[in-house]
């Protein structure tokens, strides 16, 4: 204990650097299944934990409910049963974890999410309900839509249904995509890149950081940019701000899920090995592209021409999120004069393409794939890179003589990519909404179907605005 003390640790700091230790190993694959299975549940009792302490009775109503912040976030995770399910079941199919247990979820799994739900949903309504005796005060969401608390009777059914329905909205919109993407897949992913962001500072600075000060800056860091995000929904000025940041955010979350897998041949998470066939990493790639590669000149440009895919594909997944940057600052966007990188980059994806996105089309999931392959034309490999070096020597041209003009049209590609991405998101959401209304209705479930339609008009409404705000943003306000 001295000696902890010595290092300026405590009893919180060794649990962190534990879970942390965790996380690392995670991400290397190192950690074993049984332990793997017990993170991921340990990672969505963070979540929820960050969610209570973001408030979101105070973020609806103006004020901190700690019995409702906890009902609601119980609803939350009832009808986000079916997600858990399918992670244990993807998990547990390594024979060296407990087969009892995995036979009886597998075998009452559908019990288990229809009741999950039902108590959900009820769960939700009853919170809506009790947030209704509530005081409205500012900044909330019901007082920015009402301005005031309800006293007639109709304004209590309005203002309840208005509770009910954001309710179901932050459900569908922020925990859902929190509790699949940033609590059981990406979470090692987003570990990783927060100890590499402040060991770079402390290694820039070139002076140290103490040990206690290090590990709760990494730990709380997730806390800040969640309890910080959420409040952007209080405001008028600041809610366009939260849906394009949603919106940006599954495709920074597409970096964790594909791109670092691709490339460093490790975290290939449950939500990735459920996808099915296309998802070998780049390196097998690449030694299949070499052995047909008939010159030593082939085999370079074979490694340039990779190098430019990951390039391009980072910068039209990030790019989104950088532009958002700015207009949370309310500014216009800048970039260095990289956008001959930019299209240099971009004229090797589109002619020798190694990522491909299309919709999910494996069971139980739905979104955004981002398969890879082989290099479709290694013969004509030269003749690509001769032209990606052309479009290159243009657009730095062009980039010294106007690099706002030149900004505006490499933001322009990027919101036509992001333009596709939604498409493919959202179609494949709905398809999955369309046939479950349909088998509900059929079957008589007729709650449930109105509850469902309810998920698929939220869903429709964000990603549909969701995607004009951040042009709105981008071309009416003129932030880029």
């Amino acid at each position: 204990m001295n000696a902890l003390r010595r290092f300026e640790f405590g009893t919180e700091e060794l649990i962190l650097v534990l879970l942390i230790l965790v996380e690392v190993l995670d991400f290397f694959t190192l950690l074993p299944a049984t332990l793997e299975f017990a993170e991921k549940f340990l990672s969505i009792i963070a979540m929820c934990y960050l969610f209570y302490k973001a408030s979101l009775t105070k973020v609806m109503v103006g004020r901190q409910e700690k019995g409702y912040d906890i009902m609601i976030i119980v609803g939350f995770l009832l009808l986000s049963v079916k997600t858990m399910i399918g992670f244990v079941m993807s998990a547990v199919g390594d024979p060296s974890l407990v087969s009892g247990f995995y036979a009886i979820v597998l075998k009452h799994a559908v019990i288990i999410e229809k009741v999950g739900f039902y108590f959900g949903i009820l769960l939700l309504i009853m919170a809506a309900y009790l947030l209704l005796m509530e005081k409205v005060s500012r900044p909330s969401i019901l007082w920015m839509i009402h301005e005031k608390s309800p006293e007639k009777f109709t304004e209590k059914i309005v203002h309840f249904i208005t509770l009910y329905l954001v309710i179901v909205a932050i459900f569908i919109t922020v925990f859902t995509f929190a509790l699949e993407w940033l609590a059981m897949t990406i979470d090692a992913a987003i570990l990783m890149i927060l100890l590499f962001f402040y060991l770079f500072i402390i290694v820039k600075q070139g002076k140290g950081m103490k040990t206690e000060s290090f590990i709760r800056k990494v730990s709380d860091s997730s806390e800040e940019f969640y309890s910080g995000f959420v409040r952007l929904f209080q405001s008028r000025k600041t809610i366009k701000l939260a849906i394009t940041g949603l919106l940006v955010l599954h495709l920074l979350v597409d970096i964790g899920n594909f791109i670092i897998p691709y490339t460093t041949g490790l975290y290939y998470s449950w939500y990735l090995e459920g996808l099915g066939p296309g998802h070998l990493p780049l390196s097998t790639l690449i030694a299949g592209d070499f052995s047909l590669a008939s010159t030593i000149l082939t085999q370079i440009g074979v490694m340039f021409v990779y190098l430019l895919n990951v390039l391009a594909a980072l910068m039209l997944l990030f790019g989104p999120a950088y532009a958002w940057a700015y207009f949370y600052r309310g500014k216009r966007v800048r970039i260095p004069n990289i956008a001959w990188l930019f299209f240099g980059s971009l004229s090797i994806f589109l002619t020798e393409p190694v990522f491909r996105l299309v919709r999910v089309s494996a069971g139980g999931f739905v979104g955004v794939d981002i398969l890879t392959q082989a290099l479709p034309f290694i013969s004509n490999i030269l003749l690509a890179i001769v032209i990606a070096v052309l479009v290159a020597t243009i657009f730095y041209i062009l980039s010294k003589k106007s690099l706002r003009r030149t900004t505006v049209v490499v933001f322009t590609v990027i919101f036509i990519y992001l333009g596709i991405y939604v498409y493919y998101f959202f179609t494949s959401i709905s398809s999955n909404y369309i046939s479950s209304i349909y088998y509900l209705v059929n079957s008589g479930q007729y709650f449930a179907a109105l509850n469902f339609l309810v998920f698929f008009a939220i869903t429709l409404l964000f990603y549909v605005t969701g995607y004009l705000m951040m042009l709105h943003e981008a071309y009416l306000k003129k932030h880029i």
